[in-house]
């Protein structure tokens, strides 16, 4: 699995230049000014070695190493050597450029064009990412000497969490109290509760005092940040990346809809160029030679040029002479032989009756 950085610069009057992508499998990945990172961010304000990315399984995280102008993600200012969990999408601002990461599915060239392959492909990323851990949910620590180590909560399982030595989960941290809060998992979830401590609990950055906790959900004991993570919760699909031949390097991997080329219309032949009109003397000349040259002008009756006859053939649908037919488009016609129609259906109406009576 690797992921996909789409690097943009924002422009000082107005306008953006044209994103720049960067596909990377590596588990550590470094953004800075130094040419030896794996994405080089060339400008001042942006530190030899700035930030990176870190690959924990199947879960990315960003941290601040130190920077001198510091990271922003998703608006958020980091925290320099603490790390923060990265979605789909979510943008990393360094300086004035904007790192939007993506996490993609492992799509190989000989494979790229089996839509079972990948569909397969994408649902083992899926289990994976729901796999992470083991089956039962866990804490991250985040930061402290401890950061990465992981507390696996079993069923039916509670844990507290103090500086104290009798704690179930010793903190030690100025900002912990000696028994500062419990975590408990039961049939309906996994629940933290603040027990009285003098400084509280967080979750997502809001204080609380008992809640239910999410997949993903952050919760801060003092100074110590844990995120919490359920693989039975299902997770964001990893975006499917075309095959390298059906992609250009620097170009954005989520390829518009291809349309079908319209046919181009054939050109219309161009109209014939009027011939001049004659003088009315060339057209009497015209005439008179061509009534004297017979080889120009048919001979009247051709059978193989009969356009060419003087005269009109007569019509097919109007016999000549007394043969005519009854003309149908004449009203008073029609009203006679309706009238003559009607007397005789009467009269065949009244040789019936006679012959019944």
């Amino acid at each position: 699995m690797g992921v996909r950085l789409t690097v943009k610069r924002r422009a000082e009057a107005g306008g953006a230049e044209k994103p720049q992508v960067v596909t990377l499998t590596e588990d550590t990945i470094t953004i800075g000014r130094d040419d030896g990172c794996d994405v080089v961010l060339a400008q001042s304000a942006v530190s030899r070695n700035h930030a990176r990315i870190v690959r924990d399984d199947t879960l990315f995280f960003v941290e601040d190493l130190g920077s001198s102008f510091g990271t922003l993600l998703n608006g958020s200012k980091l925290k320099k050597n603490e790390k923060q969990l990265l979605s789909n999408g979510d943008t990393i601002a360094i300086a004035q450029f904007d790192v939007v990461f993506d996490r993609i599915a492992d799509v190989t060239e000989s494979n790229a064009g089996n839509t079972m392959f990948v569909s397969r492909n994408l649902v083992k990323d899926v289990m994976k990412g729901l796999g992470t851990g083991g089956e039962q949910p866990y804490f991250r620590l985040m930061n402290g000497p401890r950061e990465g180590q992981r507390i696996e909560m079993g069923d039916a399982q509670e844990y507290v969490f103090g500086r104290d030595d009798t704690a179930d989960i010793v903190l030690n941290d100025d900002l912990v109290s000696r028994r500062h809060a419990r975590v408990r998992r039961d049939w309906s979830g996994t629940h933290v509760e603040d027990l009285d401590s003098r400084n509280g609990i967080k979750v997502n950055k809001k204080r609380a005092k008992k809640v239910t906790l999410k997949d993903r959900d952050e919760v801060e004991i003092g100074g110590v940040k844990l995120l919490f993570l359920d693989p039975s919760e299902v997770r964001e699909t990893p975006v499917l990346m075309p095959s390298e031949s059906q992609e250009d390097e620097g170009t954005v991997s989520v390829a518009e809809e291809q349309k079908e080329p319209e046919p181009e219309p054939e050109p219309e032949p161009a109209p014939e160029a009027p011939a001049d009109e004659p003088a009315p003397e060339e057209i009497a000349s015209s005439e008179a030679g061509t009534e004297g040259d017979p080889s120009e002008q048919p001979a009247e009756g051709d059978p193989d040029n009969p356009s060419n006859t003087s005269e009109d053939p007569p019509l097919d649908d109007e016999p000549a002479g007394n043969g005519r037919l009854i003309d149908f488009s004449n009203k008073q016609t029609l009203i006679a032989l309706g009238a003559v129609g009607l007397f005789v259906l009467i009269a065949i109406v009244l040789v019936v009756l006679v012959f019944v009576a």
